[in-house]
């Protein structure tokens, strides 16, 4: 279980084994993952994880090319290019986020073909 200050009023609290757990039953049901093997989408899922604890307070697409960097690193291996891997980078900051914020600031993943975008959306 790892924690993080993202500012004055929000404590992140993530359990990363818990969360690799949740999303090695579900990867195929993430975009553009559903014929790839566990071992390609788990960087991206790692990614994602370790970019909640480590944004600082800065939003996910303010960290899109220092993620991008550390992905061509850690991902080098995998089938899952980086336009595809941030899709699921931001589906895992979703998931956290919203596990750690109240109801009414719930985000969503919503498909963006821009480059520059991961098209996360308050609901």
């Amino acid at each position: 279980m790892h924690a993080y200050e993202t500012d004055r009023q929000t404590a992140l609290v993530v359990d990363a084994d818990g969360e690799i757990a949740y999303w090695r039953a579900r990867y195929k049901d993430l975009p553009h993952c559903r014929h790839m093997r566990w071992d390609d989408v788990k960087p991206a899922l790692q990614l994602g994880i370790d970019a909640c604890l480590k944004a600082n307070g800065r939003d996910i697409v303010q960290m899109l090319d220092e993620l991008e960097i550390r992905y061509r690193r850690t991902g080098k291996d995998s089938r899952l290019d980086w336009f595809h891997a941030r899709e699921v980078v931001a589906a895992v900051w979703v998931r956290i986020w919203n596990q750690n914020k109240p109801k009414e600031g719930r985000l969503e993943v919503a498909p963006v073909p821009s480059r520059r975008s991961v098209g996360l959306r308050f609901t």
